[in-house]
């Protein structure tokens, strides 16, 4: 599979609003307000909020699976109101849940891979060839013939990101894919995406409330109650204490320490990792 080069917008969101409304058209609840981003293709980019933020909502809009009440979705151009090119866009983001289980359809690994490229007419040769290489790329080759009831939550996510792959998006969006995950399942699905990313250009859109999770973001988005609140690299995100404050999520502890030291007067750059605290600390005289 070829890597990506270019770099343009592959995702424009302009001044959205939508909202939760009942059968009878009442106001349920906001799911987001006039927000506004864009993102480029190669990005590594997380949405980043605690529970009922607007994350999901979000990433709802992002492949046409819900449109916008007003503003405007682009994906590669294509407005996700135009019914007729919503199978161009869903071809191209490919989404994995919360939950693995909720995703897999067949009791066979390599069975429920195939599922997607079957219905998408694909001949059965290169349904092979794509099977092969989404298990090879989440390192699950040696699990083909398998039940996925046999994996642990985190090979089952890898799994469940392979299905997506075998479909070829251009954009993959993890919706809470770690959530539901001990810290090895989390280590494990994390590293996937950061390999997509890197090795082979895949615009990938994280959706967490863990905030070592954004780590190694190219960019991060901030949601409040509904509200793009603050975007920037991870750096920028967290120096900015008051705004981690109305987001009501708390910084990483490596963060949260070279902070406190560099108001007490401490000579010791700002660390987003422990390695970065660790290695300030031991150069201070």
């Amino acid at each position: 599979m070829e890597q990506i080069a270019q770099k343009d917008i592959v995702i424009s969101i302009d001044n959205v609003s939508y909202d939760y409304r009942s059968n009878s058209d009442e106001f349920v609840a906001r799911g987001v307000k006039g927000v506004s981003l864009s993102i480029e293709r190669g990005d590594f980019c997380v949405l980043l909020g605690r529970n009922g933020s607007g994350k999901s909502t979000l990433a709802k809009l992002l492949n046409g699976f819900i449109v916008p009440d007003s503003g405007t979705v682009l994906v590669n151009g294509i407005d996700t109101k135009n019914d007729d090119r919503i199978y161009d866009i869903r071809s191209k983001v490919g989404m994995v849940f919360q939950n693995p289980d909720n995703q897999m359809v067949a009791s066979i690994i390599e069975d429920d891979l195939a599922f997607g490229p079957e219905n998408l007419g694909v001949p059965r040769e290169e349904i092979e060839e794509r099977i092969t290489w989404a298990l090879e790329t989440v390192n699950m080759s040696e699990h083909r013939k398998r039940s996925p009831n046999k994996l642990s939550g985190g090979q089952k996510q890898r799994i469940a990101i392979a299905s997506v792959l075998s479909m070829l998006p251009e954009i993959l969006i993890l919706d809470e894919s770690t959530a539901m995950l001990d810290p090895k399942g989390r280590a494990e699905v994390m590293e996937t995406a950061m390999r997509l990313n890197k090795d082979k250009g895949m615009t990938v859109i994280l959706i967490t409330h863990y905030m070592d999770e954004a780590v190694g973001a190219d960019k991060v988005f901030v949601l409040s109650e509904g509200e793009l609140i603050g975007q920037g690299t991870p750096r920028e995100i967290f120096r900015d204490r008051e705004l981690i404050k109305r987001a009501y999520l708390e910084l990483p502890i490596a963060s949260s320490i070279s902070l406190e030291l560099i108001e007490k007067g401490y000579d010791i750059p700002f660390a987003l990792t422990d390695e970065e605290l660790v290695e300030g600390i031991c150069k201070l005289k």
